[in-house]
């Protein structure tokens, strides 16, 4: 058996783009980076915005809005994903027969005996078309994480997405497509005070192939 061990998404994504950004570019820089990740037709709803003089916000009233310079920005957003989490304790990664051998452990115990909470990042309706991993896994879409999800108190965490919070002294096991959100998500765990995280790299790629 293994070891055990609230910002708005816009301004996520900002810090993510730019993590020396200072507080008073953060708003600006939110929306360049909200247009970055969701496309050109972003800037008829903003084009009507103040701060003219920030250089992203300037980006917003050029003529047009060239996919390369979105492909820039994404890829600017990825290569700062490191800078803006720190550098918090590495979390261990799992392979497929390590997540197997957890997924049997929660089947055959309670959540409180073996102090597993397997959680998939994905958005439901990827894990619609896939399926679960497995029943006792827990549906949480990584940008909920991010706008502070484990954060909540356990009454509204229950209410809003349907089942217990994971409380500190049990492992959280995350999940997501191929290993990227899951480790993002278990980056975000540690920082709302969480400790003993375990990351699938293979995620429901390498679970249904």
């Amino acid at each position: 058996m293994w070891p055990r061990r609230l910002q708005s998404p816009s301004s996520f994504l900002a810090l993510l783009a730019y993590p020396r950004a200072t507080a008073g570019q953060v708003s600006a820089t939110a929306i360049t980076s909200s247009v970055a990740f969701c496309g050109p037709s972003c800037l008829r709803q903003t084009s009507h915005l103040p701060n003219k003089n920030y250089a992203g916000a300037a980006l917003l009233h050029r003529p047009a809005f060239a996919a390369a310079g979105v492909s820039k920005n994404r890829q600017l957003a990825s290569r700062n994903m490191n800078s803006f989490f720190g550098d918090g304790e590495s979390v261990p990664r799992i392979d497929r027969d390590a997540m197997a051998e957890i997924i049997e452990d929660v089947a055959n115990s309670s959540r409180e005996e073996c102090g597993y909470v397997i959680i998939d990042v994905r958005g439901h309706d990827e894990v619609a078309y896939t399926g679960k991993l497995d029943d006792r896994v827990h549906t949480l879409p990584l940008p909920y994480i991010a706008e502070g999800a484990l954060t909540l108190d356990e009454e509204d965490f229950r209410e809003q997405f349907g089942f217990e919070k994971p409380r500190l002294d049990e492992t959280i096991v995350f999940t997501c497509k191929a290993g990227i959100r899951s480790a993002s998500a278990a980056k975000l765990a540690q920082m709302a005070g969480y400790s003993d995280i375990l990351d699938y790299a293979g995620g429901s790629n390498e679970w249904f192939s």
